[in-house]
């Protein structure tokens, strides 16, 4: 599935309003490369205050997700430089639980939606 297919079905579904709040990004892990990244992508995806994150795959679709949450239910929230400012690092809790996602460089909207729980 090509990006906009992928933008419009996310509309069509729910996950995103007008303001196209989301990124494709992955979960750290041990392995490396491209293989490690395809294996750990996610979609994080906001809509009138809640958070969803979907494993993802390389093709732009996703599949289950892993949680949903109201933004005053996460707490901790940090935003990081990672890898020479090519990447930003999503720190969270929720539910008891540490969150961290690797975004590349260019989902601004994403995060400014991240800084503005850090405040």
């Amino acid at each position: 599935m090509k990006a906009r297919e992928a933008l419009l079905r996310m509309k069509e579904c729910g996950l995103i309003d007008d303001g196209e709040v989301y990124a494709y990004g992955q979960k750290p892990s041990a392995l490396g490369g491209a293989f490690g990244a395809a294996q750990n992508l996610v979609l994080l995806c906001e809509k009138e205050d809640v958070l969803r994150v979907f494993d993802a795959k390389i093709d732009n679709s996703w599949s289950c997700n892993i949680l949903t949450a109201k933004k005053e239910e996460l707490s901790g929230v940090k935003v990081k430089n990672g890898f020479l400012g090519l990447q930003k690092k999503l720190y969270f809790s929720y539910g008891g639980q540490n969150y961290l996602f690797l975004v590349p460089f260019g989902h601004k909207k994403l995060v400014a939606y991240f800084r503005s729980l850090c405040r």
